[in-house]
């Protein structure tokens, strides 16, 4: 069932089977044009829980939003988009979506975490174990490509894109001055902390991160509606404990890394995770992968920021300390 949060929004939950997220918020403008903010993963499930909300709101056709590239926002675009229907992406992101539908942006990815260590004769490549490549966007999407200046109108709403690179490369929330509400995304979680990922095209995931947090701390914003979880009380006290959480990560990276040289994935498994595994062989492969990830951003960060070297070696990047040598 779809909740009120406001006149004419609404939120709709969406399962997402299987997978640790469980599941994401699909938000819903109605009125003379309705607009749906991300979707769900391709799958039944994602759908028909998303097509419950559009049978008791009435809704036949719908123009959408989609957030960023990853598939649990916008892997149900094909299901729900109409000919009448104008989607809305960042640019950048939205040519990444297009790029997902074929399999070169998954090799390419597959070798760029190849690059940081992961060991693909473990457990296969990224396309055999990442949710989002199985249950993304499958055909090409023609985006309405928006950027920070436009507005867009919708049942008594005046959203604003807002450009927030770092959880992917043009991850974009849309806020509304007026009504001081932010659609976040997963810019901001409350319950968790956004995965912050080595992308292509995005070498310092963190920095960009972390300066994207600057800028939407300067917005004011009473509500804050995030895609997964529930809503976050106060916006600004949850960006200082994210500004928290990375530098503690960033500590606990520059503890293990020590003076021995190390890949992100080696770091990884040392990292500490909240996940009911006993150790880092129990990791599913999936979480192992985004872990890895995570590591990466903060061993990048650490680079450019001056504090670890890298050198590669037989085409896998390692990392030290820069002060311990």
């Amino acid at each position: 069932m779809a909740t009120k949060i406001a006149e004419n929004l609404y939120k709709q939950v969406v399962p997402l089977p299987n997978n640790p997220l469980r599941e994401i918020n699909a938000y819903i403008i109605t009125g003379e044009k309705n607009l749906v903010i991300d979707t769900g993963f391709n799958r039944p499930e994602c759908e028909e829980a998303l097509r419950s909300a559009f049978d008791e709101l009435g809704i036949r056709e719908t123009d959408l939003f989609i957030t960023h590239l990853h598939s649990d926002h916008c892997g149900l675009i094909g299901k729900f988009a109409q000919a009448s229907s104008t989607i809305y992406a960042g640019e950048t992101d939205g040519e990444l979506i297009n790029f997902e539908t074929g399999n070169l942006y998954w090799r390419m990815l597959d070798d760029l975490f190849v690059k940081y260590g992961f060991p693909k004769a473990d457990f296969g490549y990224n396309t055999d174990i990442h949710p989002g490549r199985k249950y993304c966007q499958d055909t090409r999407v023609n985006f309405t490509y928006v950027q920070e200046g436009d507005v867009l109108e919708y049942g008594g709403y005046h959203l604003h894109p807002v450009l927030t690179p770092g959880h992917t490369p043009g991850h974009m929330c849309l806020y509304d001055p007026e009504k001081k509400l932010l659609f976040g995304g997963d810019h901001i979680l409350g319950t968790i902390t956004p995965n912050i990922c080595i992308e292509l095209s995005l070498e310092n995931p963190l920095q960009a991160y972390l300066d994207s947090l600057k800028k939407v701390e300067q917005l004011d914003v009473e509500t804050l509606l995030t895609a997964h979880g529930t809503p976050v009380p106060n916006m600004y006290d949850r960006i200082h404990e994210l500004y928290q959480h990375h530098t503690a990560r960033l500590a606990e990276v520059v503890k293990i890394l020590g003076v021995e040289w190390k890949t992100a994935y080696t770091v990884a498994r040392d990292m500490t995770w909240e996940i009911d595994c006993k150790n880092w062989e129990e990791f599913p492969a999936p979480q192992k992968w985004f872990a890895t990830g995570e590591a990466i951003s903060h061993l990048q960060y650490l680079y450019f920021s001056g504090q670890a070297d890298r050198e590669e070696r037989g085409g896998v990047y390692h990392y030290r300390n820069k002060e311990t040598v």
